[in-house]
C-alpha cells in the first residue's frame, strides 16, 4: 500500500513540475536600441531640372535614404512606415519603405515642400518595436 502512494505521490509531483515547466517563450529576439540612419535626413527638389536631372527623369530613379543601421533581430524582420508628421498628411502615402528601412520618394513624386518626419516600425516573430522621428524627409 504504501508503494501505490509512492507511485501516486510521484506521479502527482511529475504532473505538477510538467505544467510549470510550460511557459510561453518568446521566440527570438529583436534589438534596437542602436537604431540610426546614417545620414538621418535627406533634401529632395520638389521639381526636377530637366537638364540637371535627366539622368533620374529619364531613368526613374527614386529618391532613397540609407538603410538603417544598427538593428539586430531573428529573420525575418518586416520594416514598414507607421506615421509621417508634417503638415500635410495627404502626402503620407508616396513614401514607402524598402528592404532593410530604406524609405523611398518616387522620382516624379508630388509631395508639397515642407517637412515630413518618419516614424517606423520593425516587427519580427514575436516583437515589435516603434522607432519615432528616426528620420527626415525636406522638400523643397
Amino acid at each position: 500500500m504504501k508503494a501505490i502512494y509512492t507511485i501516486i505521490g510521484l506521479c502527482l509531483f511529475l504532473l505538477v513540475m510538467g505544467q510549470a515547466g510550460c511557459q510561453d517563450i518568446t521566440v527570438g529576439y529583436l534589438e534596437t536600441k542602436d537604431a540610426v540612419y546614417q545620414p538621418d535626413s535627406l533634401i529632395v527638389k520638389a521639381v526636377l531640372d530637366p537638364k540637371i536631372d535627366a539622368r533620374q527623369i529619364e531613368f526613374g530613379i527614386p529618391w532613397q535614404s540609407t538603410s538603417i543601421e544598427g538593428v539586430q533581430g531573428t529573420a525575418p524582420i518586416r520594416y514598414s512606415i507607421r506615421s509621417v508628421d508634417s503638415d500635410h498628411p495627404e502626402a503620407a502615402t508616396q513614401f514607402t519603405m524598402q528592404g532593410k528601412g530604406i524609405i523611398e520618394l518616387p522620382w516624379d513624386h508630388t509631395v508639397p515642400p515642407g517637412k515630413y518626419v518618419i516614424n517606423i516600425r520593425l516587427e519580427n516573430e514575436g516583437y515589435t518595436v516603434d522607432l519615432d522621428s528616426i528620420y527626415t524627409i525636406i522638400v523643397r
